[in-house]
């Protein structure tokens, strides 16, 4: 703990003794009015290197921080449309106030001409666009890596992105997904120095992209577009482990880019818990190394954990993605993904279940192995039939088989040890599934003046059958309940069929306001066929159907939604808000012991949305955003017939279930100076329900459940947040850092043996956390966060639960001395919620040492999962009606060995040994044969 005071104090020390010199001014045009949004850069003139830059604000003011400089430089301002206008310095050793300074706007023919400067950050329109080549990282990083260099991009442990605090919801490659939206496989394994732009804008839909309309959506998306001399080649690389205790991984990506054409292949085969592809520079799958310190007790239980499920997995995985433009009008993207994995756990639980006349204790143990063979295909379509006319298709085909042994024993007793039940259970299911989805939309524009007509057309149909066999033995041993024995066997088969057709025309009525006419047709569709079979030792079979297990449902939806909207789209407002009508025709029935159940509902209920946003400037944003949403309730929920397929909860339905019905808000403030480096963001959220359906649930004298389900009205929940994140740069040091918190409260209610009980669930968050770079050859990731949960009730046995759960991390890499790469990812957690005899406190502590060789196109690395073998599996979960203690199985302390193979051929076809374009790559900052300078 002194070390990381110590390293606290060094970083403030640095940041507060750095003596800065101003350069400030206004840029204007020639009739004297502001211009936001210029690309300020003061350059050295020797060689044209960055040394800072800015973007001018609303009133077209800049401000440049630099320390004292004796050598010649210039200031370079440059805006689309207008002359370039540079300032020479001879040296900068005061603060200095250039006043007024004038662009001047270039003629259309010259406008057309212009060959604009690869300036590091520009804003155009609607899009943040910054030259890659202006960023340093290492020769051999990642996208991720140069991400992280961009102002105002924020990279979380769990690799979510958010740029100005706005939420990144895709990556994509070209304009196109490279694999999946998500962007996980470009992070990680596209090299930085292929990628020229970097453009970020909010995530459109296609119709809102081809009709230039603005986003509706609160996210961005990233484009990266790869320089023209390297979208042509091959590069990939290969990676191979093993390890102790027989622990393996291996992964493998090939990539061949031709101008439109691109080819990846993806092949990853392990047991060490690394269920998705990642190769991380450090780590590789160790457990996603860089990703796993914040997701301890990141689960609602506040528990510990490792953060990658429970049991050990071993996963085999291959993925192909393949994009080309087959002819001019056509645009095409497939991807195909082939995972099978195998999950073996044990697990060991105590649940203290809390009544209103009295506990009881469940205590079980079980070991369960499961396999899945899982395809998935992915297709994205964009035919262009005309310059006004777009059509784009996007199906998806998936399939997987899944096949689960399990055994299981539970006694359930009073806090004197008399027994209510025991239970047995030897299990064996298989179930194969078939997914297809499929989205068409049609968009026509009308005419130039903004009249749009767009058609869309989405279903979703699944089909899933199998089998399983149950030999259960359940024991009463309260009152004159008969026990309950079973050997079975159940058939199953469900299907699942949805699809909506909606309609929006657009017509503009008056300067920069339009109205949407639409309307919205959903039809669903949902079956379940089980039919259970007895034993017969007579036939030593399962022969005899058993009727009293076995059901026929189906549920069917009907949905019409008219609906009118207004849109108004300024440079500054957009406001959008939308209302209708939902009538919705909802028919489930059932047919069950001979007898045909049936409920028949109409559900009318408004539809309404609306959203807006204010720019105050290109940086400070507003959003606001409010839904009324309603949902149906399920086939089990509203039938009302026993299902008695579990021998200790017994199920039946509510014929008189209403909807549910949900307010949802969310009001946020963003703004991010480019100038001083400097984000933050705070919002607020909240749901309220004006109906709900919860659980109600009655236990007998044996503690066998009986569950049905009520509405409920009142219940809500209020969230609060906010982050700020700053970086600096003096020399050869670079720090970020930043803190983050958030709080949430509510109320919810549910039912216990019939009486209504309310919970106040209060949980606070709060982290602090920074990064130093030394040039090139040193990270330090320091964090630490701390949650807070309160939860008070009442009506019920328990009044009150409160935990504290402290999380420390430590992230540091070196690439020093040259060719040698050590990483270790150290967290230490305390949780106050754990089950007295547990420990409350653990150390994980992760280390990788990697050399490269052969022209760094070979690495060697020895890895250390868990070197002080601390990893546990325990974890409490508290509820309103339950406390659970559980424990799991966990990937221990393992050693690993493995040698990566880095290749990449671009343009000539030659080996590139030049990794950065531009100044990236270089070690300018490093005196010979030496560290570099402080």
């Amino acid at each position: 703990m002194k070390k990381l005071v110590f390293l606290f104090t060094f970083l403030i020390t640095l940041i507060s003794n750095a003596q800065n010199i101003e350069l400030k001014g206004k840029v204007i045009d020639e009739t004297k009015q502001p211009i936001e949004a210029v690309s300020v850069l003061l350059l050295q003139k020797k060689d044209s290197t960055v040394i800072q830059y800015a973007i001018t604000d609303a009133v077209g003011n800049f401000l440049l921080k630099v320390k004292p400089m004796e050598q010649p430089s210039f200031l370079s301002l440059s805006y689309l449309g207008y002359e370039d206008k540079n300032i020479e310095f001879e040296k900068i050793t005061e603060s200095k106030d250039l006043g007024e300074i004038s662009l001047t706007e270039l003629s259309d023919m010259l406008a057309e001409l212009v060959i604009v400067t690869d300036v590091p950050i520009r804003v155009k329109q609607d899009t943040l666009e910054f030259n890659a080549s202006s960023f340093k990282v290492r020769p051999d990083a990642n996208v991720e890596a140069l991400l992280k260099e961009l102002p105002g991009v924020e990279i979380d442990a769990d690799k979510k992105i958010t740029v100005n605090g706005q939420p990144v919801s895709q990556i994509l490659v070209n304009g196109k997904p490279f694999f999946d939206k998500d962007g996980s496989v470009v992070m990680q394994n596209l090299p930085a120095d292929i990628i020229k732009k970097i453009q970020v804008t909010d995530a459109k839909t296609k119709t809102e992209e081809f009709s230039g309309k603005r986003a509706k959506s609160e996210n961005a998306s990233i484009n990266l577009t790869i320089d023209e001399k390297n979208n042509q080649g091959l590069f990939g690389k290969v990676m191979a482990g093993y390890g102790s205790d027989e622990r393996y991984e291996s992964s493998g990506l090939i990539n061949y880019f031709k101008g439109n054409r691109k080819i990846s292949v993806l092949a990853s085969s392990n047991n060490i818990n690394a269920t998705g592809f990642s190769m991380d520079g450090v780590f590789d799958n160790m457990g996603g190394g860089r990703s796993q310190f914040n997701s301890f007790g990141g689960r609602s239980s506040g528990g510990l954990g490792t953060g990658s499920g429970t049991g050990i997995t071993r996963t085999n995985m291959f993925g192909v993605n393949y994009s080309d433009q087959f002819f001019k009008k056509l645009d095409v993207n497939a991807s195909y993904y082939l995972n099978d994995t195998r999950n073996e756990n044990a697990n060991r639980s105590r649940v203290v279940n809390l009544l209103p006349d009295g506990d009881f204790i469940t205590e079980s143990e079980s070991n369960r192995t499961s396999d899945n063979l899982n395809h998935n295909a992915n297709f994205n379509l964009e035919y262009k039939i005309n310059p006004t006319t777009r059509l784009f298709v996007e199906p998806k085909i998936s399939s997987s088989k899944n096949i689960i042994d399990s055994n299981s024993s539970s006694v359930s007793m009073d806090e004197n040890g008399d027994l209510f039940n025991t239970n047995n259970v030897v299990g064996h299911s298989e179930t194969e599934t078939f997914n297809f989805t499929n989205s068409i939309q049609f968009n026509k524009k009308l005419n130039e003046k903004g009249q749009n007509l767009s058609v869309a057309f989405d279903n979703t149909n699944s089909n899933t059958s199998g089998f399983g066999r149950t030999n259960s033995e359940t024991i009463f041993y309260q009152g004159t309940q008969s026990d309950d024995i079973r050997n079975q066997k159940n058939d199953t088969r469900s299907t699942n069929d949805n699809y909506t057709l909606s309609a929006t025309y657009t017509q503009p009525v008056a300067k920069n306001t339009e109205l949407n006419l639409g309307y919205t047709f959903n039809y669903s569709l949902d079956t379940d066929v089980l039919k259970t079979y007895n034993f017969d030792p007579l036939t030593n079979d399962f022969s005899q159907i058993s009727d009293l297990y076995s059901s026929s449902t189906n549920n069917k939806s009907t949905a019409s939604t008219p609906f009118v909207g207004v849109a108004y789209d300024t440079k500054k407002l957009f406001f959008d808000f939308r209302s209708g009508v939902q009538i919705n025709d909802f028919q489930a029935n059932a047919m069950y012991l001979n007898t045909d159940y049936r409920v028949g509902r109409k559900f009318v209920s408004p539809n309404v949305s609306t959203s807006l946003r204010f720019k105050f400037t290109d940086s400070k944003t507003l959003n606001f955003r409010y839904n009324y949403s309603v949902s149906n309730p399920t086939a089990s929920q509203i039938l009302p017939y026993e299902r008695f397929n579990d021998p200790l909860n017994t199920f039946i339905g509510n014929a008189d279930l209403d909807q549910t019905k949900n307010h949802s808000a969310n009001l946020s403030f963003r703004d991010y100076n480019f100038q001083l480096r400097t984000g933050w963001t705070v919002g607020l959220s909240g749901n309220f329900y004006d109906s709900q359906i919860v659980a109600t649930t009655v236990f007998d004298e044996n503690r066998k459940r009986t569950t049905t389900y009520q509405n409920v009205s009142g219940a809500y929940s209020l969230g609060l947040y906010g982050n700020y994140n700053k970086s600096k740069k003096i020399d050869a040091h670079t720090f970020r850092y930043g803190i983050g918190a958030s709080a949430s409260y509510g109320l919810s209610k549910g039912f216990t043996n019939n009486e209504l009980y309310e919970n106040n669930p209060l949980r606070i968050t709060s982290r602090i956390y920074g990064t130093w770079d030394y040039g090139e050859f040193l990270t330090i990731a320091p964090s630490y966060s701390l949650e807070y949960n309160n939860n008070t009730y009442s009506n019920l046995a328990l009044d009150k639960t409160e935990y504290v759960v402290h999380r420390i991390n430590l992230q540091t890499t070196t690439y020093w001395p040259k060719n040698l790469t050590w990483g270790n990812d150290f967290g230490y957690n305390y949780n106050t919620n754990i089950a007295p005899g547990f420990r409350k406190d653990f150390f994980l502590w992760n280390t990788s040492l990697g050399y490269d060789f052969l022209n760094e196109t070979l690495t060697a690395k020895v890895k250390v999962y868990d070197i002080l073998n601390q990893n546990i599996g325990t974890r409490r979960t508290v509820s309103p009606t339950a406390i659970s203690d559980q424990e799991n199985t966990v990937l221990k302390r393992y050693v690993m060995f493995s040698l990566t193979f880095k290749f990449d051929k671009f343009g000539t076809g030659k080996q590139s040994n030049e990794r950065g374009p531009g100044n990236r790559g270089q070690r300018g900052d490093r005196p010979p044969g030496g560290m570099p300078r402080m």
